[in-house]
């Protein structure tokens, strides 16, 4: 059994992921069980092992209906290193199915981070329930133009609210030597609500709803899926629209964690 993942995505997917799904067995045919596929389930994110059958990206894209070829990533445990494929729950479901009759059962390891997935050709995803991406001027135009921020732009802004405003948490997690600087801010299109009794949880609202809160410019990748692996799955990445409350207003486009279900 596989203690834990040294994962190319970061030393923290090997604290939050499943390790012990990871073991190589005989298995009886495999039967999908009901599960309630809500939006938060099928934008997960989970990894699947290349073996057997799945032993190639292309097959894992072709049996999961994907778009584009899954993201590879490599794992090292006691007994050896594995290859995976990154897929969304969505794609897994679609996978499971495939296999639904056969004697073969994909390993699967569910990867508890904020998933994000910015449109090239779209404003999508985006914060506010006014914001249609499929209306023409929300879509491209050209083969130019480009939609900000975009999925591997940093340094990139956010705009934080509940515990991850408060700048000690920011230096905790993030490892950083002196307090962050986050400047005070405002956002439209959300509405803050609760969940848990005890969870700040940002969700689409109108257009003319404005929510106070703070700007942090997020200098890697690394740090932002920290970020990512705290607030879990229970939350999305979505873009939106900043203003700075310095001296001068500054309007900037940059993301916000909006939670993914109901409260």
């Amino acid at each position: 059994m596989y203690d834990h993942f040294q994962l190319e995505m970061m030393a923290y997917a090997a604290k939050y992921a499943d390790a012990n799904s990871f073991r190589p067995c005989a298995r009886p045919p495999f039967i999908i069980k009901p599960i309630h596929r809500t939006t938060r389930y099928k934008t997960s994110t989970f990894l699947v092992r290349l073996e057997g059958p799945l032993d190639t990206p292309a097959k894992v894209q072709k049996l999961a209906g994907a778009v584009a070829t899954p993201i590879v990533k490599e794992g090292e445990g006691e007994t050896g290193k594995a290859t995976f494929c990154q897929i969304t729950g969505a794609m897994k479901l679609a996978i499971q199915a495939a296999f639904s009759r056969s004697i073969f059962g994909p390993v699967f390891i569910h990867v508890n981070l904020a998933p994000k997935s910015l449109s090239e050709v779209s404003f999508a995803p985006s914060l506010g329930s006014e914001v249609d991406s499929t209306l023409p001027h929300n879509r491209a135009v050209d083969e130019g133009q480009v939609f900000l921020p975009g999925q591997k732009q940093y340094p990139v802004w956010y705009f934080l609210y509940g515990n991850l405003a408060d700048p000690e948490t920011l230096a905790r997690l993030l490892g950083l030597d002196e307090m962050p600087v986050l400047r005070k801010a405002t956002t439209q299109g959300g509405v803050v609500k609760s969940w848990g009794g005890k969870y700040e949880a940002l969700v689409d609202g109108p257009a003319s709803a404005v929510v106070d809160g703070w700007a942090y410019l997020v200098e890697s990748e690394d740090a932002e899926e920290t970020l990512r692996y705290y607030e879990t799955d229970h939350y999305e990445v979505v873009r939106c629209e900043i203003s700075t409350m310095a001296d001068s207003e500054e309007v900037v486009k940059g993301l916000v964690f909006r939670f993914v279900g109901e409260c």
